[in-house]
């Protein structure tokens, strides 16, 4: 097995159980595309490793080392996305697929680097980075929610996190990325759903859509 299958694994993980909880053979062969069979052999070998956790009928968990690797390379992935989103203008689905090749090839130096010069967003992986930016040690970010953001709040998108990669790709494609600022329209009544002004653009979002965007409103 090649290294970038075992990260490949390993954030995969982390994207379903954020790293807090146990996750099914049968849910991580579905969420990769990948035969049950697969994930038991290479769970095997990421256990022998001392990178996973499994336990007969509670399935697959990150060990303490396994979610350092994940959130580090889960950073770079987001450290890539934005060079080629915001730099060389490429569309966010194809920066997304493209992220996942590189992710596994570039050094932390490198990524750490890009990342000073882009102004990446603080989130929550930066608490693995092995060289934490001025920014992040001096606690300047200030991570909220979407859903949880009251009216005429606004901010810069930081990442979207769902375990559900369709709700990633429908919020990127209305204008949900990385680094776009939003602010709190107005919020309707029934059930929390909001007007989002994304860019210039207003969008209405439902609260569990909204739940999946964190915003950095420092």
């Amino acid at each position: 097995m090649t290294s970038d299958n075992r990260e490949d694994y390993l954030i995969s993980i982390l994207r379903l159980s954020d790293g807090n909880r146990n996750v099914k053979t049968t849910e991580l062969a579905t969420f990769m595309g990948v035969s049950p069979a697969s994930v038991t052999e290479m769970t095997k070998t990421l256990a022998g490793e001392g990178l996973v956790i499994y336990e007969r009928y509670k399935g697959i968990r990150l060990s303490e080392e396994g979610l350092v690797v994940a959130r580090q390379v889960r950073k770079k992935h987001h450290v890539i996305e934005n060079l080629l989103v915001n730099c060389l203008g490429m569309d966010h689905e194809e920066a997304h697929s493209e992220a996942h090749k590189m992710e596994h090839s570039i050094s932390d130096g490198t990524s750490i680097r890009i990342c000073n010069m882009m102004g990446n967003p603080v989130d929550e992986d930066c608490a693995y980075c092995s060289d934490p930016c001025k920014r992040y040690s001096q606690g300047t970010a200030n991570l909220v929610q979407l859903n949880k953001m009251a009216k005429n709040k606004e901010g810069v998108i930081s990442y979207i996190k769902s375990s559900d990669g369709e709700v990633i790709k429908r919020l990127n494609s209305i204008g949900f990325v990385p680094g776009r600022e939003v602010k709190i329209e107005s919020i309707l009544m029934d059930g929390g759903d909001r007007v989002v002004k994304v860019g210039d653009v207003l969008v209405a979002l439902s609260y569990d859509l909204a739940s999946a965007i964190y915003v950095d409103t420092a």
